[in-house]
């Protein structure tokens, strides 16, 4: 039977009959009778209709995804699912999360890093991780990102991996990040980027400068806000080909300092196209009133907010794409070689999956969990949403953490809960490419 597919969503803003469907991510507009045709056509078949017109009307709305059948609608899923599973099995591309150290310049009140090992990544392990990288014989491209800790502690043994990699692996460098909170982002640890440039880096803040202050503070409890934006405005004048990205943490008491950020950042750079700042949101299993992790209802709001304060326009993408965790070929390396599959694994003996001096691996149990387990594309009641194809939730340590660990992640599409905050955003977009 033909009729509106489950992918497609009707809705109206201002006397506009819109139309946006997830399966093939696109938009239209149409008139009333269009819009009422879509919503109660249910036909066996196209060719039964005798009023040419309709017909054809119909037969363009089923070449464009939004009428449908049943089987067009679960080939759908098959389509998604049959994509990424083979992008997660793939072998010609590694990932490489490498932490030279485990310590931080810092003693932010929220943060575990004091509790984990300590120590700089020795050349020894360096040489053993380009072993492990070049055992990948089919590899053809690597994707390189420094992660800590505060990585740049470690800058020594960066400096060494990178002049190794360059020497001895077969694979050739393709990305090249690093995540670092900011304070030691100067001429001593930022020369050896100039011989092996970098692709993106990352800072945080959290905040304005008063919050940030009292969340990202040193041992002996001063602030680092000032020295972090100084450090932005220096950096990003040394190296103005390299993709600045600023998270800025929100939770819900500090949400309302986003766009002030945002705005303060941008207006520091105003020729610069590659200064990205976006809001990182703080989760938890835990969204009750006295958490500060806010729900995924209210944040499709916050967001939508931003967006009429003059953040981008945003709009969705296919974005069931899993993360580093589910792909066979992505890792995770610690100071002494120990590999995880996620970032937030680090320090964690239990979670170890293997280590460089064996290039095998040691927890085939911890391994086909995040495998076999940790992706959308496994859950059968994800594929029947209507938001399956354009849903980012995808986050394998939080679904193992809901199946094993008896948390409560709300691993839903934040628009799952808040479809008009969906059709908000999709029409603030519509109208900002209609204006321009």
């Amino acid at each position: 039977m033909i009729r509106k597919s489950k992918y497609t969503f009707l809705f109206i803003r201002n006397g506009e009959y819109l139309i946006y469907n997830s399966a093939r991510n696109s938009f239209w507009t149409v008139n009333e009778y269009v819009c009422n045709l879509i919503d109660t056509l249910r036909i066996e078949d196209e060719s039964l209709i005798d009023d040419e017109e309709k017909k054809s009307q119909i037969s363009k709305l089923h070449s464009l995804g939004i009428l449908s059948t049943e089987t067009e609608d679960e080939a759908v899923v098959n389509r998604i699912r049959i994509r990424n599973l083979i992008d997660f099995y793939s072998t010609e591309n590694i990932g490489i999360t490498l932490l030279p150290t485990i310590s931080c310049n810092l003693a932010c009140p929220y943060c575990f890093e004091g509790r984990k090992p300590q120590g700089i990544m020795t050349a020894l392990t360096c040489d053993k991780i380009i072993d492990f990288i070049n055992s990948h014989s089919n590899a053809k491209a690597l994707s390189l990102t420094w992660y800590g800790g505060e990585p740049l502690l470690g800058i020594m043994a960066i400096e060494y991996f990178l002049q190794k990699l360059k020497e001895l692996a077969n694979i050739p460098l393709a990305t090249h990040s690093i995540v670092t909170n900011g304070t030691l982002l100067d001429s001593k640890h930022w020369d050896i980027f100039k011989e092996y440039p970098l692709t993106n880096i990352q800072i945080t803040l959290d905040g304005k400068k008063e919050t940030h202050d009292k969340r990202r503070i040193r041992h002996d409890g001063t602030g680092t806000y000032d020295i972090i934006m100084n450090n932005i405005l220096k950096f990003v004048d040394e190296f103005p080909n390299v993709q600045m990205s600023v998270r800025v943490n929100i939770d819900k008491e500090n949400f309302n300092e986003f766009m002030p950020v945002y705005n303060h950042v941008i207006s520091m750079f105003p020729d610069k196209k590659n200064i990205y700042v976006y809001p990182g949101i703080l989760t938890g299993s835990d969204c009750q009133p006295d958490s500060p992790f806010i729900a995924k209802k209210e944040l499709a709001i916050i967001l939508n907010n931003y967006m009429k304060e003059g953040y981008p326009k945003e709009y969705p993408d296919i974005g069931c794409r899993g993360c580093g965790a589910t792909r066979i070929s992505s890792y995770v390396i610690g100071p002494k070689g120990e590999i995880y599959k996620c970032w937030e694994d680090v320090g964690k003996d239990e979670e170890v999956v293997g280590n460089v001096y064996d290039k095998k691996y040691t927890s085939s149990h911890i391994l086909g969990n995040y495998l076999l387990k940790g992706s959308i594309m496994y859950e059968p009641m994800c594929w029947e949403c209507k938001l399956f194809p354009i849903c980012k939730e995808d986050c394998a340590r939080r679904r193992l953490d809901n199946l094993f660990k008896g948390k409560k992640f709300d691993l839903c599409s934040i628009y799952k809960h808040n479809e008009e905050a969906l059709y908000d955003m999709l029409y603030m977009f519509y109208k900002s490419k209609n204006t321009q």
